[in-house]
């Protein structure tokens, strides 16, 4: 079993998407408890946004995203980034932005 933790920021993107995608999303954190790889696409480095060894999950026919880092140690971790829309890359700027504030 997988324990869910967050980004405060993440946090406050969660609380701020419409209803139907919240639900959607909620669904998938769930299932990040059994098997977070599952669930999601390894991410990459791409220019100036640095992800690698991350995950995304696409969200609302692939218009949201969930980054994630998940830790397979002895405690189990997936660790919740950003949610947001995808357009113009933002959702993964403003992971790696958070990434390295962290």
């Amino acid at each position: 079993m997988f324990q869910i933790k967050y980004f405060e920021e993440a946090k406050e993107d969660i609380l701020n998407l419409p209803k139907e995608i919240l639900i959607e999303v909620y669904s998938y954190l769930k299932k990040y408890e059994t098997d977070p790889y599952k669930y999601g696409k390894r991410l990459y480095n791409r220019k100036n946004i640095k992800l690698e060894g991350y995950f995304a999950t696409y969200v609302a026919n692939a218009t949201y995203r969930i980054v994630y880092y998940v830790d397979d140690g002895i405690t189990k971790i997936v660790e919740v980034v950003a949610v947001g829309k995808r357009r113009d890359k933002q959702v993964y700027i403003e992971a790696h932005k958070r990434i390295l504030q962290k």
